[in-house]
């Protein structure tokens, strides 16, 4: 297979810890452990002038000793002596990727930090070497079990999603928030690249964008100053798979504190969301919401067109659904045909309120588990109806897995968006994850399902723009 220059980070075949350590405190422990305990096949080799042996691995004093071919170096040593360590890296000559975990650079304002930091990218791009970081926590693809970050271990689920973010503290949270699930939401690669002194935005989005494992990339970014050639790269790659970013600096001290952090100017706000939405970019605002979204399109078939009916066991509840759907002009309630209505009628309990409004339907407390499996099948047989959320609060006369079993058959047969909205906490848990095993998206609110659910409408209708032409977005 011919390598692309990232595939040296995500797919190497030996790698070397400058800096790693015994001790629990310092990060070369934690990026050794991670190598070594969740699967990675490749080699292995720490380093580190105080050790003759780590975790039962043969340390060595410097890099010049290991006599194997190494792609991947990780440095994780005081700033200070990050320099002379790349020296060695470029003098061995077969290295093609280092990752700087190390602070100190150029995200301490300072002119020390910001020479040393060219000093990297001088050397390094002149032995064809790329970096990530400095100030950065590295990669991790779980095809290979590969974990090169500083970040506590996360199980790794396989899945469609591939991350990148400009915070290694945001990263790090998005994997936990992911694997906090009801089933963890599978990942493909993920990505930090600190003080991007070379390695940047554009290029893992590159990168992601042609990567066959990823289906949906998940972005959190404070700034790019390269804002034109950003929407160019993200409009060859929003009509095959969706991009979702997280872009804070919405407010003048958002974007006062993104700007101390990575020194990316935040940019105007509008002029964003605008861009944003011209290329096909999905926009979320906090974390639940790009961890619902992507859980959405990663797991439940696209909507095809824009109007959903509400199916809601609770009046509160479906209430909630129906004010959240109000605030998006993109999304309507599908309108369902006399006969369809009848039929609900007739097969729901005797207090059911249907389609008052049209769309919505409050099939009450009454409704056993048959109720909800025989309002979905009707429901999602109607031609007018693109989707459907489904909220239950299930009573204590009525286990929540007995709702999730009924309904499952029905939301597999058919090839429209269902999300499941199970309220709530312990009570539906294992409910959830029947579902989420099965590739069913569930949701902690109506809220948050409607808004997942918008999104997944705008994007159809970018691709929509797309394909009649009027989505020519290079200007």
């Amino acid at each position: 297979m011919h390598k692309k220059e990232l595939d040296y980070f995500f797919y190497p075949e030996a790698i070397a810890i400058v800096g790693a350590s015994q001790n629990p405190g310092k990060a070369g422990y934690q990026v050794l452990k991670n190598l070594t305990t969740i699967g990675y096949g490749g080699h292995v080799y720490p380093v580190n002038p105080k050790e003759k042996e780590i975790s039962g691995l043969v340390c060595y004093e410097t890099i010049q000793q290991i006599k194997d071919p190494i792609d991947l170096v990780v440095i994780t040593v005081p700033a200070q002596h990050v320099n002379a360590i790349v020296q060695d890296v470029v003098n061995r000559g077969d290295v093609k990727a280092i990752v700087v975990v190390s602070a100190g650079f150029s995200e301490t304002k300072t002119q020390q930090g910001k020479d040393m930091e060219d000093d990297i990218v001088r050397m390094a791009s002149q032995a064809g070497i790329r970096v990530f970081g400095p100030n950065c926590t590295g990669v991790i693809n779980t095809e290979i079990g590969l974990d090169t970050t500083i970040e506590p271990t996360v199980k790794q689920v396989k899945g469609g999603v591939s991350v990148f973010s400009q915070s290694g503290g945001m990263a790090g949270s998005i994997l936990l928030f992911a694997e906090i699930q009801p089933v963890p939401l599978g990942f493909a690669k993920w990505a930090h690249v600190g003080n991007m002194c070379d390695v940047n935005t554009l290029d893992v989005l590159k990168y992601y964008g042609t990567d066959e494992k990823t289906k949906v990339i998940a972005v959190y970014m404070e700034g790019f100053d390269k804002g034109r050639e950003l929407m160019a790269v993200a409009s060859d790659i929003t009509p095959k798979k969706p991009i979702i970013i997280l872009k804070v600096g919405r407010t003048e001290l958002g974007s006062k504190a993104a700007f101390s952090h990575t020194g990316a100017l935040a940019g105007s706000d509008a002029v964003y969301s605008a861009a944003f939405h011209k290329v096909g970019i999905t926009r979320v605002d906090d974390l639940f919401e790009m961890i619902d979204t992507a859980k959405a399109m990663s797991m439940a078939p696209p909507i095809a067109g824009h109007q959903v009916c509400i199916v809601s066991e609770a009046g509160g509840p479906g209430t909630m659904a129906m004010d959240e759907l109000g605030k998006y002009s993109q999304a309507a309630l599908a309108p369902i045909a006399k006969k369809t209505q009848a039929l609900l009628k007739e097969k729901m309990p005797s207090m059911s309120l249907i389609c008052q409004p049209d769309g919505y339907m409050d099939i009450t407390a009454a409704a056993m588990e048959q109720h909800h499996r025989e309002a979905l099948e009707i429901v999602l047989e109607e031609d007018s109806v693109d989707a459907v959320i489904l909220i239950s609060v299930p009573p204590t006369f009525l286990p929540p897995v007995s709702i999730a079993r009924e309904i499952l058959p029905v939301i597999q047969q058919s090839n429209k968006p269902v999300l499941v909205c199970l309220m709530a906490g312990k009570w539906v848990d294992e409910a959830r994850v029947l579902l989420e095993e099965e590739g069913v998206p569930t949701f902690d609110t109506p809220e948050r399902a409607v808004r997942a659910l918008v999104h997944m409408i705008d994007r159809h209708k970018f691709l929509e723009r797309k394909s009649s032409g009027k989505g020519d977005h290079h200007e």
